[in-house]
């Protein structure tokens, strides 16, 4: 016998997802109390207690085991391929950044937590602490080249990692000014942050393949509507963004939060979960965040793909001026951790940390 919502839900997916009209559920105190008297139009409790009238203003999900659910509200958090903005029918704008992303799980000769990235000529590769001695990588690059490394042996992907880490596409990247502006300009850089006068880090050896090789195509994409009646989109199934930056998944944790504060506030006041009127405020606080920094994310990937002379030379010294100035570039490392807004960027945002 099932024994909780893990048992009942787990086990199954999800086949098809009818969403009612707009039309609000009755007075919470109707659904929650019987009547006080025994005559009671049966238009009211009784017959909203026997459950048919309410199911038909709820969602009705269809299991593939034959089984119903019947939900004030479904959240859609199941990617950048989701089915339920697709069976809501949200539409959606974009476009295809012909790369792919291969992504594995890998075990490191040394424990570390620090997170590693290194851009490439066909994009960036990174490393992503997992705990202890593991990381996640996400190497953005062509398709042919994702379909090589998954195509390799163990032994020959992980040299590939490693060499293209360290020692492949050029040499160790160095500060070749910090010491003339924090002796010249100190007073327009402040306090340097540490590692603009630190040599380069070596990342951690990876010594072994933990899960399978996956890949995907990248791509940027957005739906014209997070929300409608009892639907709702979150993170991914909302918007997609290129993982150069790693910031995909601040934002889906920002849409987390940020439908879970205005859902509570539903609640305390009374209001039905599921209407759109409140699913719309949710709708209209996280576009005005996720445009921006998806505008923010496609520029930086743009940059980056672009070789030519003139905008590697303006990137380099635009990269060095951050890395020099240690005050600006606080100032967006705790933009990008959710912690506070620009100046560009007004409103605000929930305080979400990116690992």
């Amino acid at each position: 016998m099932p024994t909780g919502f893990a048992d009942i839900i787990s086990p199954v997916q999800v086949k098809s997802v009818l969403f009612k009209p707009n039309s609000p559920l009755v007075a919470k105190s109707m659904l929650s109390q019987e009547p006080k008297n025994n005559k009671a139009s049966p238009t009211s409790y009784q017959e909203l207690k026997g459950s048919s009238y309410i199911r038909q203003q709820l969602a009705k999900v269809e299991l593939n085991d034959g089984k119903y659910l019947y939900a004030r509200l479904v959240v859609g958090a199941d990617g950048g391929r989701s089915q339920v903005r697709s069976m809501a029918g949200f539409q959606t704008t974009g476009w295809d950044y012909k790369q792919h992303a291969l992504i594995c799980t890998v075990e490191v000769e040394t424990e570390n937590q620090i997170a590693w990235q290194r851009f490439l000529p066909n994009g960036p590769l990174a490393l992503l602490p997992m705990g202890k001695k593991f990381f996640n990588i996400v190497w953005s690059t062509t398709p042919e080249k994702a379909s090589e490394l998954k195509g390799m042996t163990e032994d020959d992907f992980i040299k590939s990692v490693n060499n293209a880490l360290v020692h492949d596409y050029g040499s160790h990247p160095q500060s070749q000014f910090s010491e003339i502006i924090n002796g010249r300009f100190k007073w327009l850089t402040g306090e340097l942050v540490p590692s603009i006068s630190e040599p380069f880090q070596t990342p951690p050896r990876i010594i072994g393949l933990s899960t399978a090789r996956m890949s995907f195509p990248l791509s940027l994409m957005h739906a014209s509507d997070y929300a409608s009646n009892r639907v709702v989109l979150v993170g991914d199934a909302a918007h997609t963004v290129h993982p150069l930056a790693g910031q995909g998944v601040n934002l889906g944790f920002g849409d987390a939060a940020a439908l879970a504060r205005i859902l509570n506030e539903g609640i305390v006041t009374g209001s039905d979960i599921g209407e759109i009127s409140l699913l719309k405020k949710y709708e209209r606080e996280r576009k005005l965040v996720n445009l921006p920094m998806m505008a923010v994310l496609d520029g930086f990937q743009r940059i980056f793909s672009a070789d030519f002379g003139p905008v590697n030379l303006l990137r380099a010294a635009a990269f060095n001026g951050v890395q020099i100035l240690g005050p600006l570039k606080k100032q967006i490392i705790s933009y990008a951790m959710g912690e506070q807004k620009l100046p560009m960027f007004p409103f605000n945002h929930n305080r979400v940390v990116d690992y």
